[in-house]
């Protein structure tokens, strides 16, 4: 009861009935909707920009051997080329959403995008082995934008897509940056050889910064020009309920972030993603010191894995994103979904350690296609739970968690990697995702958006049964 209360006073009914009243004087629809074919091109710039600011989180650790030869820097030092956007993130999360709550939509792209293209030129003059902090320079301009890049998806849904197309629209706006991972895994090794001569490997360097930076600059020019910040009308009750709320209290970044504390079923959730994500992390980062334990000259051969993890992780996001617009199980399709993760992090272990290489492409695409495809579960999950929350604020809180699980894991399984080999990194990451999958297991099954919907369906109905009465009143 306590918690039925809560919601209903979250979701502002008393003001919903005020303006509905209002309404019947005024003659307008506080609830009217409408979806716009431009939220189609909003979505294909998301993905183009975060698609080519993401490719550069592992641009340097999938190839971290040549990097440390190159640049005369240990391993470690490259593996914070990547958990650089974690750290970042962390630190700066919190002013940068008071930072998205004052600019808007629009002007929140801009400087996301254009601070990842201003990174990805000081790239373009870091080309020398005495310029090491140069590049990290760069990698760490791009990745401070993770602080508003990866809060975007939930908001952009809610904004521009109908209420039948939000998890397959957070899930493609996802899709960004899984493509871009993925295009990194596989042409960063092929750009960038492994050659005896230094110089040859600083020209395959210079090639791919510049390739980046052109693309960014295009990307940053589309933005400008293109980047809206609101459709004219809400695309759903759903965001139209959301927007009454908002309008009607304002304050400021505190309290949410009490509200959502004292969230159980959010709070499990930030654990769950985080162990599930900060696992992929660490595969992400250190696949290729730990592929090339077995495989010696395999850095190619990392980078395709990564790649099949990647796309494989592609086509399970957008499949949990429609069956879940379609079921609305989210629960049920959460548990199977980090249970056939944890056995396809089982079965990449295994077969790596008895380096069976076709077994380990194998095992790649069944543990990306289920655990690169849970993140767009993760962010589905988070809006349920905390609607009507502005969908900034909890990604922020959400992806903090799985950055701090992130960094931990990071540095601890690369000291087990040099120490005692990749067996341990093996059976901790399995045990990581183990007690994921119980506290998934734990969580309570809300569906606070969805019933949001329900009742915004129910509110527009009744107020158009006695527009009806009334307008029969006047004819008669």
């Amino acid at each position: 009861m306590t918690e039925e209360k809560d919601l209903n006073e979250v979701l502002c009914v008393n003001n919903l009935v005020k303006v509905v009243s209002g309404n019947e004087k005024s003659n307008s629809n506080p609830l009217e909707t409408k979806v716009y074919k431009k939220r189609w091109l909003i979505l294909a710039l998301y993905i183009l920009y975060t698609g080519m600011s993401n490719a550069q989180w592992i641009q340097y650790s999938i190839i971290a051997n040549v990097v440390s030869r190159y640049y005369g820097v240990s391993s470690t030092t490259v593996d914070w080329t990547a958990m650089s956007f974690m750290a970042y993130y962390v630190i700066f999360i919190f002013p940068a959403t008071y930072m998205v709550d004052r600019i808007g939509f629009r002007w929140t792209n801009i400087v996301g995008c254009g601070v990842t293209c201003l990174g990805s030129w000081v790239k373009v003059l870091s080309v020398s082995p005495d310029r090491f902090y140069v590049t990290f320079i760069g990698q760490s301009l791009v990745a401070t934008t993770q602080t508003i890049i990866l809060t975007l998806p939930g908001r952009l849904a809610a904004q521009w897509f109908a209420a039948n197309e939000l998890s397959t629209a957070t899930s493609l706006s996802i899709f960004g940056t899984q493509i871009g991972i993925a295009l990194s895994f596989l042409l960063t090794p092929i750009i960038v050889r492994n050659h005896e001569n230094l110089e040859d490997i600083g020209a395959g360097l210079s090639h791919l910064f510049w390739i980046i930076a052109i693309i960014m600059t295009i990307a940053f020019i589309l933005v400008v020009i293109l980047f809206e910040n609101d459709p004219k009308l809400p695309p759903s009750k759903t965001r139209a309920l959301q927007k009454l709320n908002q309008m009607e209290v304002e304050e400021s970044i505190v309290q949410p972030i009490k509200r959502l504390l004292k969230n159980k079923s959010f709070l499990l959730l930030c654990n769950s993603y985080g162990l599930g994500i900060g696992v992929l992390n660490v595969v992400g980062t250190l696949l290729n010191q730990i592929y090339l334990v077995h495989f010696e000259h395999g850095e190619q051969d990392a980078g395709r894995i990564g790649l099949t993890i990647t796309i494989a992780g592609v086509v399970g996001s957008v499949s949990f994103g429609v069956i879940l617009d379609r079921t609305h199980k989210y629960k049920e399709t959460t548990v199977i979904v980090y249970f056939l993760a944890l056995l396809g992090q089982i079965s990449f272990s295994m077969f790596t350690w008895l380096e069976m290489k076709w077994m380990v492409y194998l095992s790649a695409m069944f543990l990306g296609f289920f655990l690169v495809g849970y993140v767009a579960l993760g962010y589905e999950m988070c809006a349920e739970y905390t609607y009507p929350e502005s969908e900034e604020k909890t990604a922020a809180i959400l992806n903090v968690a799985n950055n701090v699980y992130g960094i931990v894991l990071i540095l601890i399984m690369g000291r087990l990697l040099e120490i005692y080999g990749d067996l341990p990194v093996h059976l901790n990451l399995c045990v990581m995702m183990l007690i994921g999958l119980i506290l998934t297991l734990l969580t309570k099954d809300e569906q606070r958006r969805q019933a949001a919907r329900k009742g915004a369906h129910y509110v527009g109905v009744e107020q158009s049964e006695k527009s009806n009465e009334c307008n029969g009143v006047e004819k008669n």
